[in-house]
C-alpha cells in the first residue's frame, strides 16, 4: 500500500495555519522525510502546487465549471449553492471541503501516487466531461481536507503562504542538504520532485542543467541617488535600465522559449523575437528585456503594452508595434550553466554569442564619480529608458533573489494622492493578506480608477489595513473586495500614459505606495485634471 496523500494535505493545512516561515518549513519537511523515490518526487511537486515539473510546461487545464460540476455530483449540492459558498468563503477548495457529506470525514483517503497519476491524466483529456469524471472519482474517496487541497491544486493556487523556495528549504531540512545546493539543483533541473529524490540519496551534484523551463530572475536593490554608491563605483559596470518586459530567452537549435519574470511562457506573444533567436547559431540562455522598438531605439512601454497578453498577435499589430530582445546577461552557453561565474565572464560570453545576431546587446559604461553617474542617468532618460542599472563586475547570478550586487536607479515622475476603491489578496508570502489595492482619483463628484499598487507598505501596515478594509467592505466579487472610499494613499510612479483600461482614461507605470495619508480626506485626493496636467508635461504640450 502506498503512502497517503493525507500527509501532503496535512502539511499544507499546517503551513496555512501558521505565519512563521520556519514553522511552515518544519511542517513540509515532516511530510517529506518518510518518503522516497517516486512518492517523494510527487509529494514535493504537490506541496509546490502542481503535479508537474516546471520543465514539463504542462497544466491540468481544468476550469471552475468542471470542478464545480464534479463537486455537485459528489456533495449533492447544486451549482448555485456551490458558487455562493465559494464566493462567501473566497476559495472554491475550502467550500467543497465543507460541503462534502459527513461520512467523508471517515474516509481512508487517497494515495500520493494515485493523486499524481489522476491529476496528470487530466492534461491528456480534451472533453470537460472526461475531466469531471476523474475529479469526481477523486472527490468521492477524498477526506474533506484532501478535497480542499486537491481543488486548490487544480485552481492553480494553494494560498498557504509558501512557495517553491519554502519547499526547497523543507527538502534541505528533511535530508540534511545544504540550502544553496538544493536551490541550485532545482534551478538546473526545473523539477522540485527530482531535486527532493536526489537530495534524499545525497546525489544533488549529479543533477544536470536543462533548458526550457522557467528560472527565477536576479533582482536589483534600489538606490535613491548617486551618492549611495560613491565609494564603490569602481566595482560596478553601468547599463541603461530598459522600460520593457524582463525575459529569459532559451535557445537550442531552432527551438526558442521566452519566459517572463512571472515565469510564464510568452514565446507566442513575440513571434518575431523567437524567429530571430531561432536563426542565431548555438545553444544558450540569455537574460534581457523585450522592448517596443522604433527607429533603432527602445520605444514607449505603453506601446509595448498593446502587445501583452496576445497569444496570437495579428499581422497588423506586429507591423504597427515591432519588438526586439535586448540582452544583458548570459546564463548558459552550450550545455554549461554560467550562474556561478562572475559577471565579467558572463558578459564576455554574451558578447561572443551576440556576434551571431538575433538580438541587440546592452551597452556597458563606467562611472568613476557620482557626477559621472548622474550624467549616465540623464543620458539614459534622454534615450527613453528608465534609468541606470549597476552590476558588480564580480557578481554571480543569484536566480530568484534580490541583493546589493545589482543596484537600480530610477526616479519617480511625481506622486498622486488617491483613494482606495478595491482590495484583494496578494501572493507568495502575502497570500491571505489584503495587499493589492486598486485606487482612483476624483472626477467631479465621482471616483475613477487609475491604477493598482501592491508594494511600498510593510507586512505590519498591510495587516492593520487588512483589518480596516474588512470592516469597510461593501461587496465581494470572487477574491476582490469593493471597499468604502475612505482610505487615501500617496502613490509614486515613473510615467503616465493615456489608456482605455481605467475609467480615468490614464494608466500609471510602476505605481508604488509612498505612505498612507491619514491626514487627508477622500475629498482632498488629486483629480483627473491634475493627472492630465502631468501627462501634458510629459508630452511637452
Amino acid at each position: 500500500m502506498g503512502s497517503p496523500y493525507r500527509g501532503v494535505a496535512d502539511a499544507l493545512e499546517g503551513a496555512a495555519a501558521t505565519r512563521g516561515k520556519l514553522a511552515k518549513i518544519e511542517r513540509m519537511a515532516g511530510a517529506l522525510a518518510p518518503l522516497s523515490g517516486p512518492e517523494l518526487a510527487a509529494a514535493a511537486r504537490l506541496l509546490s502546487g502542481s503535479p508537474y515539473a516546471e520543465w514539463e510546461q504542462a497544466v491540468t487545464s481544468v476550469g471552475w465549471a468542471t470542478v464545480a460540476r464534479a463537486a455537485s455530483a459528489v456533495t449533492g449540492w447544486d451549482l448555485e449553492t456551490i458558487g455562493a459558498s465559494a464566493r462567501a468563503i473566497g476559495d472554491l477548495g475550502e467550500a467543497i471541503g465543507l460541503l462534502l457529506p459527513p461520512e467523508a470525514s471517515g474516509r481512508s483517503g487517497l494515495e500520493i501516487l494515485e493523486v499524481d497519476d489522476r491529476l496528470r491524466a487530466l492534461s491528456a483529456r480534451r472533453k470537460a466531461a472526461e475531466k469531471a469524471e476523474i475529479i469526481e472519482d477523486l472527490l468521492r474517496r477524498a477526506s474533506p481536507r484532501e478535497a480542499k487541497y486537491l481543488v486548490k491544486t487544480l485552481s492553480g493556487g494553494l494560498r498557504v503562504g509558501a512557495d517553491l523556495a519554502t519547499v526547497e528549504e523543507a527538502i534541505a531540512a528533511a535530508f540534511g542538504s545544504p540550502r544553496e545546493a538544493v536551490a541550485r539543483a532545482r534551478r538546473d533541473s526545473g523539477d522540485i520532485g527530482e531535486t527532493a529524490a536526489m537530495a534524499r540519496e545525497g546525489r544533488l551534484d549529479e543533477i544536470r542543467f536543462r533548458l526550457f523551463h522557467p528560472i527565477g530572475f536576479m533582482l536589483a536593490s534600489p538606490i535613491e541617488n548617486a551618492e549611495e554608491v560613491a565609494g564603490e563605483l569602481s566595482l560596478f559596470a553601468a547599463e541603461d535600465k530598459f522600460d520593457g518586459i524582463r525575459a529569459h530567452a532559451h535557445k537550442s537549435g531552432s527551438r526558442v522559449a521566452l519566459f517572463s519574470r512571472t515565469l510564464d511562457d510568452v514565446t507566442a506573444q513575440f513571434p518575431e523575437i523567437a524567429l530571430a533567436l531561432g536563426a542565431a547559431p548555438g545553444q544558450f540562455l540569455l537574460d534581457g528585456e523585450i522592448v517596443a522598438w522604433k527607429d533603432d531605439r527602445v520605444d514607449s512601454f505603453f506601446r509595448l503594452q498593446r502587445r501583452l497578453g496576445r497569444k496570437a498577435p495579428p499581422a497588423d499589430l506586429l507591423a504597427e508595434i515591432p519588438v526586439a530582445f535586448v540582452a544583458y546577461d548570459c546564463l548558459a552557453s552550450g550545455e554549461t550553466p554560467l550562474f556561478e561565474r562572475a559577471w565579467t565572464e558572463r558578459r564576455a560570453e554574451l558578447e561572443r554569442i551576440a556576434a551571431g545576431g538575433g538580438f541587440f546587446l546592452s551597452a556597458v559604461r563606467d562611472a568613476a564619480t557620482p557626477a559621472e553617474l548622474e550624467d549616465l542617468f540623464r543620458a539614459a532618460r534622454e534615450r527613453g529608458n528608465e534609468g541606470v542599472m549597476l552590476k558588480r563586475k564580480d557578481s554571480v547570478y543569484l536566480a530568484g533573489k534580490r541583493g546589493r550586487a545589482w543596484r537600480k536607479w530610477k526616479k519617480a515622475l511625481a506622486t498622486l494622492d488617491v483613494v482606495v476603491t478595491a482590495v484583494e489578496q496578494g501572493n507568495g508570502k502575502r497570500a491571505g493578506m489584503l495587499s493589492d489595492y486598486t485606487f482612483a482619483v476624483r472626477d467631479g463628484d465621482r471616483l475613477v480608477n487609475i491604477g493598482k499598487a501592491y508594494t511600498g507598505l510593510t507586512d505590519e501596515e498591510i495587516r492593520k489595513m487588512g483589518t480596516r478594509f474588512r470592516k469597510i467592505t461593501t461587496a465581494r466579487y470572487g477574491p476582490v473586495r469593493a471597499v468604502a472610499p475612505e482610505v487615501v494613499l500617496e502613490v509614486a510612479f515613473d510615467t503616465i500614459q493615456k489608456s482605455t483600461r481605467h475609467k480615468s482614461g490614464y494608466a500609471l507605470r510602476f505605481p508604488r505606495i509612498v505612505r498612507i495619508r491619514e491626514d487627508k480626506l477622500p475629498a482632498e485626493a488629486d483629480t483627473v485634471q491634475r493627472v492630465e496636467e502631468i501627462w501634458r508635461g510629459i508630452q511637452g504640450m
